[in-house]
């Protein structure tokens, strides 16, 4: 199991119908672990949104192995960027 990044530490919400979690000010790897874990372990459901400090360019193959199809928001501010991700319907 992969370590970092303590679930119950993070930052999450719901807000229209997908779960949010902010790993802003985490170290590297630590979002991405955070990211992977709430896909993984289900908790992301169909959708997540990741507020991050800057584009996850290494989150990018991990979510295209998982079949997860994702989209760069716009910045929110000089220190986040969100990115929404969906997985795919069967």
């Amino acid at each position: 199991m992969t370590k970092g990044a303590d679930p119950d530490a993070l930052r999450l919400w719901r807000e229209g119908g997908r779960l949010h979690v902010d790993v802003r000010g985490l170290c590297c790897p630590e979002p991405l672990v955070a990211v992977l874990r709430l896909i993984d372990g289900g908790e992301a459901g169909d959708g997540l949104v990741a507020h991050v400090s800057q584009e996850p360019l290494l989150l990018y193959p991990e979510l295209n192995a998982r079949g997860w199809s994702y989209r760069l928001v716009a910045p929110r501010g000089d220190d986040e960027v969100a990115l929404e991700m969906s997985r795919p319907r069967a």
